[in-house]
């Protein structure tokens, strides 16, 4: 079973784009960052953090793109998918998350706030 369960803050802006045709398909890219809690903190507090590419597409990249800023906590639940390819005759190797589902862990308030707005 290929299943990851993480939950974590976009690190950046995620960047969505539409495919093209009759009815667009958005697709929704964004980096990731999960502390480690199974560590010890360093000398700031702060856990050690994986950081991991996550992408989406249809109706939850589109809620990605209406809700996501940087900063926004999350709960993930996807697979875990290997890419390889070569570029100048170098073999490349990376790993993205295909997210299956995804929950807000914050509310609209916060959201409000962290963009800025009026509650």
């Amino acid at each position: 079973m290929n299943q990851i369960t993480l939950t974590g803050r976009l690190t950046d802006e995620p960047k969505v784009t539409y495919s093209a045709g009759s009815e667009p398909v958005a697709h929704a890219v964004f980096n990731f960052a999960v502390p480690d809690m199974t560590m010890r903190r360093d000398e700031q507090g702060n856990y050690p953090t994986n950081f991991f590419r996550c992408a989406c597409w249809g109706k939850r990249a589109e809620s990605v793109e209406k809700y996501c800023i940087k900063g926004t906590k999350l709960l993930i639940v996807g697979r875990l998918r290997n890419n390889n390819y070569e570029k100048e005759g170098q073999k490349i190797y990376s790993n993205e998350i295909l997210i299956d589902s995804l929950e807000f862990l914050e509310t609209k308030k916060s959201d409000a706030k962290a963009k800025g707005e009026q509650p």
